[in-house]
């Protein structure tokens, strides 16, 4: 990654980190895959400041990393660290300091509709598969993200 870029990234971070925590919420757009099919590229998810001690395993948060920002759900919580993992990745993250943690993602916004964050038995059971194949996982992308063009296009 170019030093620009990094720079640039870090002080987004950094700027949402300071948003929820002074304003208590923050509203991004998400950008990767790793939610499928509970978040999709291109929602855009609501987050409110949260202590370690409000959350529970199997919400969504959004916390710091090298990396950026990242949302995932929770598995465990061991006192002040929390293990996370996206719905269609094989392993759990590095564990998250309480520090890094910048909030619980509370609602999601897809094409102008609010979604359900609780997750269904059928994205558990789809999040499962996609968890076990790159090529059912970059087909189900291809194929959402070709229905969402197709249903902007047909609201223009």
């Amino acid at each position: 990654m170019h030093v620009g870029l990094q720079q640039r990234s870090a002080l987004g971070c950094e700027l949402v980190t300071e948003v929820a925590h002074s304003f208590g919420e923050v509203c991004l757009q998400v950008t990767g895959s790793s939610m499928i099919p509970a978040i999709w590229p291109g929602d855009v998810v609501a987050i409110r400041r949260s202590e370690l001690g409000d959350l529970r395993p199997g919400q969504i948060v959004l916390y710091r990393q090298e990396r950026g920002l990242v949302a995932h759900r929770i598995v465990h919580i061991h006192g002040n660290l929390l293990t996370t993992r996206g719905d269609t990745l094989r392993y759990d993250d590095p564990p998250v300091k309480a520090s890094d943690l910048v909030g619980q993602v509370l609602s999601l916004v897809r094409n102008g509709q609010r979604v359900n964050l609780r997750q269904s038995s059928w994205q558990r059971l789809s999040a499962s598969i996609l968890r076990q194949s790159d090529l059912c996982l970059r087909m189900t992308l291809r194929l959402g993200l070709r229905l969402r063009w197709q249903g902007t296009k047909e609201m223009a």
